[in-house]
């Protein structure tokens, strides 16, 4: 199942219609990476009816809201789905009581409820990416005539950001920073905020990343071989090797 990645209400309320749906999207982002039990360990399994796993050795059972903030709630589920994302999309101040009026719960329910998303928003943006991630710089608004790369001087807003990936490749957290240029010092502003140094970072072959070493990074590399086009992985301490050889992004063999 995709991450829902949208703003529109109304694709919202299409994809999420019942608390069950709530609970199958719950399950299958928990269990992305596949199921061990919290038990014994064991990675056999039965899926149940609400998308609860039952381990087959200890017959423990695991539901999609256990371990997160959803669990043990006194409103449906769907309910709090939507209160996450008016939270998540809103621009404006919300309030308890205008939730409490909105989703027909008592006004301490909706406080307790939005303290807790709240705080899960936090601990979100402390705990550090690890893995995979991926790391890349671009300008909002496009290039300008007669200028390219990306070390000349334009009035266009620069953007770096960090992508945290699965095991399967699928996208889990994204971060975006404004940044003044593309300058080493710069571009370190996401690691050190957003990126744990056990991570394994691919970024391009752009020099602002060379000087950044304390992190283990990778560059990539296009090739075109026989209409076929391979990336290659290569670690930033052999890139002053390749540049000696003038490779360029995209070559042929």
């Amino acid at each position: 199942m995709e991450l829902f990645k949208g703003q529109s209400l109304l694709e919202f309320t299409e994809r999420f219609k019942t608390d069950l749906d709530c609970e199958e999207y719950l399950a299958s982002l928990k269990w992305e990476d596949g199921y061990c039990c919290r038990k014994c360990g064991h990675k056999k399994y039965q899926v149940r009816k609400d998308f609860s796993r039952t381990c087959n050795i200890c017959g423990d059972t695991e539901s999609p809201t256990a371990g997160t903030l959803f669990h043990r709630l006194k409103f449906g589920l769907r309910k709090a789905f939507f209160i996450c994302f008016e939270m998540s999309t809103t621009t404006k101040s919300l309030s308890a009581s205008q939730v409490a009026c909105r989703y027909d719960i008592s006004r301490q329910t909706a406080h307790y409820f939005m303290h807790k998303v709240r705080e899960a928003m936090k601990s979100s943006e402390s705990q550090k990416m690890d893995g995979k991630v991926q790391v890349d710089e671009f300008t909002i608004g496009g290039k300008e005539e007669g200028k390219q790369g990306r070390s000349y001087d334009t009035k266009k807003k620069k953007v770096l950001c960090a992508i945290q990936l699965s095991n399967q490749g699928k996208v889990k957290r994204f971060y975006a920073f404004k940044i003044p240029d593309y300058s080493s010092k710069s571009l370190r502003t996401i690691f050190d905020k957003q990126i744990d140094k056990t991570a394994y970072i691919m970024t391009d072959e752009w020099k602002g990343y060379r000087p950044i070493k304390d992190y283990s990074l990778s560059i990539h590399i296009s090739i075109n071989c026989q209409n076929r086009l391979i990336i290659l992985d290569i670690p930033c301490v052999l890139q002053q090797n390749l540049l000696k050889i003038n490779m360029k992004r995209e070559f042929y063999v």
